[in-house]
């Protein structure tokens, strides 16, 4: 920022000294510059931060209709402190398609990012994968009968848990939580 802000500057002290203002203005910018340089930069700093909060919200107020709505999906949702922490369970009778269960979109997560989800999925016919959502990344968690942890680092962008189901019938349990044995 301050590196577009030396350039206007400059440009105006000569545009003052063109127009025949003199050099006293041109003097007086400059040693306001230089007594208020830190204040300066802390308030671009200040805008630059609010700024970023207010793209992050915007991104996770798109990701709330990323996540399968409450009424669409098969099983019941619990929702802990954000879309991206909760419980799941469900009992799938040859269920089609996808449940997006948690997840979201956002830059930076206020909660932290280093998650850890405890899961049992039970494959009873038909086929089903649990997997990670990392950008376009599909990090598969689980595909057969399973339980276990899985612990994973959330990033800007596109993070989701997913249920893909063919012909599926069976059960899912799904608990994520922020990871405790992880530092952020």
């Amino acid at each position: 920022m301050m590196r577009k802000f030396i350039p206007v500057a400059v440009s105006v002290l000569l545009l003052v000294n063109l127009a025949g203002c003199g050099t006293e203005l041109g003097d007086g910018f400059i040693k306001e510059y230089e007594d208020n340089k830190e204040e300066i930069h802390q308030e671009l700093s200040e805008l630059w931060d609010g700024f970023l909060e207010e793209v992050n919200d915007w991104s996770e107020s798109l990701a709330t209709h990323s996540i399968t709505k409450e009424q669409e999906l098969i099983g019941n949702r619990e929702r802990g402190a954000d879309n991206y922490v909760g419980t799941y369970e469900a009992s799938y009778t040859q269920f089609d398609g996808e449940e997006y269960i948690f997840g979201g979109t956002s830059l930076k997560r206020g909660d932290g990012s280093d998650l850890c989800a405890t899961y049992s999925l039970t494959v009873q016919s038909g086929e089903a994968t649990l997997y990670w959502m990392e950008g376009d990344n599909k990090i598969v968690i689980a595909e057969a009968s399973d339980e276990g942890v899985y612990e994973f680092t959330i990033h800007a962008g596109k993070n989701f848990i997913v249920l893909e189901g063919e012909m599926f019938t069976g059960t899912l349990t799904l608990n994520v939580s922020q990871n405790s044995s992880k530092g952020d």
